[in-house]
């Protein structure tokens, strides 16, 4: 069984998983794998000396403190980053416990797990968490912080209380160190012990007996021989004593109480259940819908009056958040521009100078530029129904175009009725229904009326 441990800064991580470790688990930390990565030789070394080359130290090794404070004020300059480093580091978490023991259970430490969409690759998510104002006073000591450089830190990750609510199980680190050890042995014991136990009797050692036996004595009768008189209760009970009749209403009552009783406890614990579920439903459906480069995003729909949930949906469907992304016909980056297409646009956008290069559709911050620029002309073209804008992304204006002029496609040559072509007919079906979780979880309510399935939205370039 494959256990993720996470949680948020300076909750107990550590405690659970060195306590893990001492009993003779593997535990993957993600931390030593992204050291193991960016150490001077490491696999990610030659990406980031490309990309951050102010970051390298004389002697080729990262400057890792330089590094993070770039990264932790620039948010583009993080998710850059994080695209090189993060594929790299699923995949060694993954080689890493696929050589451990299949047998027992292997767990890996890794901060940022359902922020990476991580989840899904665990059969349990243990998150550790603490008071707020007790990890503000830990994080303060521990990396000699001040409050308002401790604040900044927590907040810029995921709340505990979202964390705990995805979990699958929460350990609480606010006691002794001991208390917490205890905590992690009772969840392996539920693990590893599937039939309950009988618990054997307890023998009493020899001080016990003595202690038992002077006991007995001391209660013991006083006089030798004499044995102890049993008290008997001539009275008869007091329900005995009622009429029948009043003894059936008290039995029909009682039952009444057992019954109500145990109606409420079954519909708790079924509100229980389903709310469970509900939890669990959502954080996978979240988890197979990340979000990377949200600034971006937000920044360049706004340009084009585009909904931020339906270039995330895009972006999902063509590269899988991936920048370094290239199809077998050769388109490029998140939004999977072709060349032809991305010169167009670098025409319109007045950027086909002696700079340009198809080879920028690997930035991640030029690719969403075109791409959302093109979204945006497709949606002033189409009038923003998003059914047709997808099509025309994926099939192409002149196919779309086609459909509309044909009555077996379209009855008043304005509405797209039937989606012709399996293959345009399931990237549509993907991308729409990705757009609705994307607004959902990450960008609310829009501002998009959508009617029939459609947006009802223009954009200006």
């Amino acid at each position: 069984m494959r256990i993720g441990i996470t949680g948020s800064i300076a909750c107990g991580k550590s405690t659970v998983a060195g306590y893990l470790r001492s009993l003779g688990y593997c535990v993957v930390d993600a931390d030593a794998v992204s050291r193991e990565l960016t150490a001077e030789n490491g696999r990610a070394m030659p990406e980031i000396r490309e990309v951050f080359p102010d970051c390298i130290n004389s002697d080729g090794t990262l400057n890792r403190k330089l590094l993070g404070a770039k990264v932790f004020h620039d948010p583009t300059l993080k998710k850059r980053l994080e695209c090189i480093l993060h594929p790299m580091i699923f995949d060694e978490i993954d080689r890493l416990m696929d050589e451990a023991d299949t047998d027992t259970l292997v767990f890996a430490d890794i901060p940022l797990l359902f922020e990476c969409g991580m989840e899904s690759r665990f059969d349990e998510v243990w998150v550790v968490t603490l008071d707020p104002s007790l990890q503000m006073k830990r994080l303060i000591e521990r990396d000699h912080l001040t409050v308002e450089e401790a604040r900044t830190r927590i907040k810029s990750q995921m709340p505990q209380s979202e964390k705990a609510a995805r979990a699958t199980r929460c350990i609480r680190t606010d006691g002794t160190p001991d208390e917490t050890r205890t905590e992690v042995d009772k969840i392996l014991f539920s693990l590893l012990s599937p039939v309950p136990r009988r618990r054997r009797r307890h023998e009493p050692d020899k001080q016990e007996k003595e202690t038992l036996s002077s006991h007995v004595q001391s209660i013991a009768p006083k006089r030798s021989g004499e044995l102890p008189i049993r008290q008997t209760n001539s009275r008869k009970s007091i329900v005995r004593g009622m009429p029948a009749s009043f003894r059936l209403l008290l039995f029909v009552l009682l039952l009444l109480t057992l019954i109500i009783g145990t109606f409420f406890s079954v519909k708790s614990y079924v509100n229980y259940r389903s709310e469970q579920r509900k939890i669990a439903a959502e954080a996978a459906e979240r988890a197979q819908h990340p979000l990377f480069y949200g600034d971006l995003i937000v920044q360049y729909s706004a340009k084009q009056n585009l909904d931020p949930s339906l270039v995330s949906a895009v972006i999902l469907n063509e590269s899988s958040f991936n920048p370094k992304a290239v199809s077998r016909l050769g388109a490029r980056g998140l939004m999977q521009l072709m060349e032809d297409t991305a010169g167009w646009i670098a025409h319109k956008l007045g950027e086909d100078t002696a700079e340009y290069s198809f080879d920028l559709l690997f930035d991640p911050e030029i690719n969403i530029r075109f791409g959302t620029w093109y979204l945006g002309f497709l949606s002033r073209r189409y009038n923003g129904d998003a059914r047709k804008i997808v099509c025309a992304y994926h099939a192409g204006q002149g196919n779309v175009d086609a459909w509309l002029r044909n009555p077996q496609y379209s009855e008043d040559g304005v509405t797209l009725t039937t989606i012709p072509t399996q293959d345009t007919m399931t990237y549509e079906g993907r991308v729409i229904k990705a757009r609705d979780i994307y607004e959902k979880y990450y960008f609310g309510s829009s501002d998009i009326e959508k009617t029939d399935g459609a947006d009802k939205t223009t954009g200006n370039q």
